[in-house]
């Protein structure tokens, strides 16, 4: 009884922050945002349309740091957090990694000074747009354990995508090796073929550790 009381009094006296899913959604809404912009660039090879859409993802992935830090920082001042402490920093920075990498891509075709992409890397941002939007989708049921069921599905849906994206990138490694012989095309594109491959990989990440969220709490 005394520990209940205590714990009430120091929920009552404590920093609380209930604002820890706004700011996954924000970031999960981030992500849609960052790959539509990324899969559209993709799709058009114009150098004017690049620049517009590489300043709107530098743009958006600005706002996911502001995001991101304010959940860490929150950390350090809230007393009562909505799951465990490790697993909210881990969401947060899994959300943050598929952005990251998604404005790596157009910052490595600025390096390299070719803002063209292959068939399988149009491909692969479309993919890179539906692993986001179900991020998004299980991140904004995550306030809600009655939506433990729904989460792990989409969570294993997340899951086969990024097996999918694997078999695009393989596909798309195997035709440059067999068609290409300019080694700096190959350097460049195997960098963003990588880089697509972790933008993927960083959804499954989220989806990992929603899932280990849900099972701890169901």
């Amino acid at each position: 009884m005394a520990n209940v009381v205590f714990g009430r009094l120091m929920a009552a006296i404590s920093p609380r922050n209930d604002n820890y899913f706004v700011l996954f959604n924000n970031l999960a809404d981030c992500a849609v945002k960052g790959s539509k912009v990324l899969a559209m660039m993709t799709a058009v090879n114009d150098p004017d349309k690049f620049e517009e859409h590489f300043s709107e993802i530098r743009k958006i992935e600005s706002e996911a740091d502001e995001y991101t830090k304010e959940i860490l920082i929150s950390l350090h001042k809230t007393f009562i957090t909505p799951f465990d402490r490790r697993e909210i920093r881990e969401l947060a920075m899994a959300l943050d990694d598929i952005i990251d990498y998604m404005e790596d891509i157009p910052q490595s075709c600025k390096i390299y000074g070719n803002s063209k992409f292959t068939p399988e890397m149009v491909a692969l941002s479309q993919i890179l747009l539906r692993a986001a939007e179900k991020v998004r989708e299980a991140v904004n049921m995550l306030s809600d354990m009655k939506n433990a069921e729904r989460i792990l599905r989409t969570c294993e849906v997340i899951s086969g995508i990024e097996g999918e994206a694997d078999h695009v990138m393989r596909a798309g490694m195997h035709r440059l090796f067999a068609e290409e012989s300019d080694a700096r095309v190959i350097i460049r594109s195997k960098e963003l073929y990588d880089l697509f491959e972790e933008a993927v990989d960083s959804c499954e990440d989220v989806a990992d550790v929603i899932h280990g969220v849900v099972l701890e709490r169901i």
